[in-house]
């Protein structure tokens, strides 16, 4: 996984919760960098998931919301380090694109990088139907980032996920 996902949410972490919580959740994650990551670099996906359910069990917050609420941080972060974002017209023009037009430009950056799939099911006016694919599981982090794009672009968005499906099944409705 790559290292600006860890580097965002430590930066997320310390702005939510502070400092202290944020070298607690690190000592209690015990992963074997001690919270030392850089954006560029490749890092386990467990240690991700230790670091969240170090903060879940240090803020009893439900590691799903600790996750979504990273997924908008996140999508803040990168719509300000990548800027190409405002291409996008709304949040469902970005949404719609992610498999097309996104994650090719971020394997041109990092060729390694192992990324979700979002197949497009449905798309009308104000809802997309998008399966969402990948052996990690982050799918509130998809969902945090879509309600991010929502906010980005000034959009109230109802994001729901269908786990009962396989592959998982994410609805976005654009609230008018």
């Amino acid at each position: 996984m790559k290292g600006l996902v860890f580097t965002e949410f430590l930066e997320f972490v310390e702005q939510e919760y502070g400092f202290d919580t944020l070298d607690e959740t690190i000592e209690k994650s015990k992963v074997p960098n001690d919270g030392a990551y850089t954006q560029a670099g490749n890092y386990p996906y467990e240690e991700i998931v230790a670091l969240v359910v170090a903060l879940s069990n240090e803020t009893l917050i439900d590691v799903n919301t600790l996750i979504e609420s990273y997924g908008e941080h996140l999508f803040k972060r990168l719509a300000s380090l990548y800027p190409n974002i405002a291409q996008f017209k709304s949040s469902f023009d970005i949404i719609s694109h992610v498999d097309n037009l996104i994650h090719p430009e971020v394997k041109k950056l990092y060729p390694d990088a192992d990324l979700p799939e979002f197949v497009l099911i449905e798309q009308t006016k104000n809802k997309i139907v998008l399966q969402y694919k990948s052996n990690k599981g982050l799918h509130q982090l998809a969902k945090g980032l879509m309600i991010g794009a929502g906010l980005f672009y000034k959009e109230k968005l109802t994001v729901t996920i269908d786990e009962q499906n396989t592959p998982i099944t994410i609805e976005v409705i654009r609230d008018e």
